[in-house]
C-alpha cells in the first residue's frame, strides 16, 4: 500500500541572545506556528539548543523526538528529528560527529568552525509493520567546503553501511550550507557507477513531479527580498517519490521565525 507523509527541514536560528527582535521568545509563537501550519509528519531542525528544543517539543506533545546535542549531552545545537506519534514507532536513533571520530562527542575535523553532527532515525508506520523510513538531519559547516564535502561522504558511508544490515529508504535533510552548482552537491548528486560502495540519493528540488513555485533562497537573514540559490534540502533514495516540494514563506507578523525558511516535501512510499 501506497503511503504519502510530509517532511520538514527547519534550521530554526540559534538564539544567540534574549535580547533584540529576532530573539528566541519573541519567534517561538510563529516558530511554531509555522510548523503547525504545513503539518508535517517528520521534522528535521538545525540550531536548536536545549532550551529552545524543549520549549517546541512541549508545544507539539503529538511529536516524539530523538537527537543530541553537538558537544555532547545536551550540550550545544541539535540536528533533532521530530516524527508523529501517531503516525510512527521509533525503532532505532542516534547521532554521530563529522570528524575522523564519530563516536566522540565534540569532535571536529577538515577546518570546520564547529563541531558538527548527524542525527538518524528509523522509524516504522504503525498502520504498517514492516514498512520503514530511516532519516538523516544534519547541519554542515558554513565556512570550510573541504569539511562540508568529507562530513557529506561520511554520512553517505554510513547510510551505505546500515543498509548493509537492512535495506531500508532513506530521506536526507538539514542545512548543507552549499549552494546548487558547489562540490557538496554536485557530490550528493553524482550518479553511483555500479559499485556497490555508492549509494545514489536525489535532490527533490529536481525530481519533484511539482515543485508549487521558484526555488530562489533558503537563507534569507531577515532580509525583505532575498536573492539566490537554497542552501536547505531534502533528498531521497531512489525507492522514494518525492510528489510536491517547495520553500515555505509564509510569516505572521512583520518578521519570520528564522533567518532560514523551511523546505516541505510530500513523499511516496
Amino acid at each position: 500500500m501506497e503511503r504519502i507523509f510530509t517532511v520538514m527541514s527547519y534550521n530554526m536560528k540559534r538564539n544567540m541572545f534574549d535580547l533584540g527582535k529576532h530573539a528566541w521568545k519573541r519567534r517561538e509563537d510563529d516558530a511554531v506556528d509555522l510548523i503547525r501550519l504545513n503539518q508535517p509528519d517528520i521534522l528535521g531542525t538545525q540550531e536548536l539548543v536545549s532550551k529552545s528544543l524543549r520549549c517546541v517539543a512541549g508545544r507539539l506533545e503529538e511529536y516524539g523526538w530523538c537527537g543530541t546535542g553537538r558537544n555532547g549531552g545536551d550540550k550545544g545545537e541539535y540536528t533533532a528529528i521530530f516524527y508523529r506519534k501517531d503516525k510512527f514507532n521509533l525503532v532505532d536513533s542516534d547521532t554521530f560527529w563529522l570528524s575522523n571520530f564519530p563516536k566522540v562527542p565534540g569532535s571536529r575535523a577538515w577546518f570546520a568552525a564547529f563541531p558538527r553532527i548527524c542525527t538518524w532515525c528509523i522509524l516504522e508506520f504503525k498502520e504498517e509493520p514492516g514498512l520503514k523510513v530511516k532519516v538523516y538531519n544534519t547541519h554542515l559547516d558554513h565556512l570550510s567546503f573541504y569539511a562540508r564535502i568529507n562530513s557529506a561522504k561520511l554520512i553517505k558511508q554510513h547510510m551505505l553501511k546500515t543498509n548493509q544490515l537492512e535495506s531500508i529508504p532513506v530521506i536526507f535533510m538539514g542545512d548543507f550550507n552549499a549552494h546548487p552548482t558547489s562540490r557538496t552537491l554536485r557530490f550528493l548528486e553524482s550518479m553511483p557507477d555500479g559499485r556497490e560502495d555508492e549509494i545514489y540519493l536525489i535532490n527533490s528540488y529536481h525530481h519533484s513531479a511539482h515543485v508549487r513555485a521558484t526555488i530562489g533562497p533558503s537563507y534569507h537573514g531577515y532580509s525583505e527580498s532575498p536573492s539566490g540559490a537554497p542552501i536547505d534540502y531534502i533528498f531521497t533514495s531512489a525507492d522514494l517519490k518525492v510528489q510536491d516540494v517547495e520553500i515555505e514563506r509564509t510569516k505572521f507578523s512583520d518578521f519570520h521565525p528564522s533567518d532560514h525558511f523551511p523546505v516541505v516535501a510530500k513523499i511516496k512510499v
